[in-house]
């Protein structure tokens, strides 16, 4: 039997998917410095942006939908990509934390993973010149920009995580599987 090809509506539904497993991260790292002001902000405005790439991409599966490419094809490396970006767990994230500065590096990793191995290039290879296209680089360039009131190394070193139980068992739960 054939494998069936890679498609447009499997490639939107899987960066949903990843984009809402981001937000995840982002609010277990709110939980994690709560006793921060500073810190838990940050981590909260970044979930936040995270929900409006949420809302992008459902906006761009509206415009798909509507325009009946839903099965279009796609390069299938592309979508293995994807859903490899869509299987990361927050949890083993979440486990590696010890301070800010852990959670900081944390962020810079997902992002990096998040944009350069996946959203940049669907940008520029499957939505090309559109102006939907424009508005979500724009969004994706100044989303780290809160990272950068996370002041120095040496501060956020100084500001250890306090993790509470429900992260603690969403850890415990996937170090099971």
């Amino acid at each position: 039997m054939a494998e069936r090809e890679a498609t447009l509506g499997q490639l939107i539904d899987t960066l949903i998917t990843s984009e809402q497993a981001t937000e995840r991260f982002y609010m277990g790292l709110v939980e994690l410095f709560l006793h921060e002001p500073i810190a838990a902000e940050v981590w909260w405005d970044m979930a936040a942006g995270e929900a409006s790439h949420i809302w992008l991409v459902e906006k761009a599966r509206e415009a798909v939908m509507a325009a009946g490419l839903w099965d279009e094809p796609v390069d299938a490396a592309l979508l293995d990509q994807a859903r490899r970006l869509a299987s990361f767990s927050p949890e083993r994230l979440w486990a590696r934390i010890q301070n800010l500065e852990d959670a900081y590096q944390a962020a810079h990793e997902v992002e990096g993973m998040e944009f350069d191995a996946l959203l940049e290039p669907i940008m520029i290879d499957v939505f090309p010149g559109d102006i939907r296209n424009r508005l979500a680089r724009s969004q994706l360039d100044s989303h780290q920009d809160p990272l950068k009131r996370l002041k120095t190394t040496e501060w956020r070193r100084s500001i250890e995580a306090r993790i509470p139980e429900e992260v603690t068992m969403a850890i415990s739960k996937e170090k099971i599987k």
